[in-house]
């Protein structure tokens, strides 16, 4: 018999829904989860996705962080679970289009890594966010401590990680951690309408302008290569001279919706 998947994809039109899928531990993180996790970001845009939304199964939960049960094992690759996590929110980070968390329910671990690695995030009222690897006596990995240090700086992210103390979704709006913060009755209409609103706009200007942001974000202290530079001249170009920036000028003149193609 087939195991049931971890992570349970669905769409919404434009918009890819992935759920991580184990609410009877609070959709804790396993190896199966990540693997399936990776695998889902790398076909979504293939497939058509403008627009990636990734949210917990039911209501309890986003997810827990890594099952503790797994936690001193390896996977058949020779992994860690931190560096299984690692993986799974580089893929995460790779995806072309927009991606934006749902938190439905509580974040720990590395399932509030997997939140931070979207370029948004719409929160529940009331839930909490944490990362305990200090109280289990483990080092977190650069990839996970960079991401938090760009969405809060050094002094707030030495906090989260210092204390393993959580926070709640109030305090998360305030750092900047959450974009949208929503009484518990519209939150889940409001990270569904937030991630369609992104998907009606034109794929070429969306995806080019968070590949810059990301170059921007990766080159902050070192500057722009020539290299980089020259790819954001390219990806500025072909949105120039795509079809899609003439049809978004006609819809404009024409005072209704425009219809992307992204191309």
């Amino acid at each position: 018999m087939s195991q049931a998947p971890r992570v349970r994809v669905e769409d919404r039109g434009p918009v890819r829904v992935l759920v991580l899928d184990n609410p009877a531990k609070r959709n804790a993180l396993d190896f199966r989860a990540l693997d399936e996790l990776e695998a889902a970001c790398a076909t979504a845009v293939r497939d058509g996705a403008r627009c990636l939304l990734l949210r917990g199964a039911g209501d309890e939960a986003f997810s827990s962080g890594f099952d503790l049960a797994e936690m001193g094992r390896l996977n058949g690759r020779g992994e860690r679970p931190d560096e299984a996590v690692e993986r799974a929110a580089e893929a995460l980070e790779a995806v072309a289009c927009p991606t934006v968390a749902f938190l439905n329910g509580p974040a720990y671990g590395g399932g509030f890594e997997l939140a931070a690695t979207c370029d948004l995030r719409v929160a529940r009222e009331g839930i909490l966010l944490g990362l305990p690897p200090a109280k289990l006596g483990v080092v977190y990995p650069e990839g996970g401590l960079r991401r938090f240090m760009q969405l809060v700086g050094g002094a707030r992210t030495r906090e989260l990680f210092f204390s393993g103390r959580p926070i709640d979704a109030h305090v998360a709006h305030a750092w900047g951690l959450v974009n949208r913060l929503v009484p518990a009755e519209g939150a889940e209409g409001a990270a569904l309408a937030l991630a369609e609103e992104i998907a009606r706009n034109a794929p070429l200007a969306v995806q080019g302008m968070k590949r810059i942001l990301r170059l921007l974000e990766m080159s902050h202290e070192r500057g722009l290569s020539a290299a980089e530079r020259s790819e954001i001249a390219e990806l500025r170009l072909r949105a120039f001279e795509s079809e899609d920036i003439q049809e978004g000028r006609r819809a404009f003149a024409e005072r209704r919706p425009p219809r992307f193609q992204g191309k």
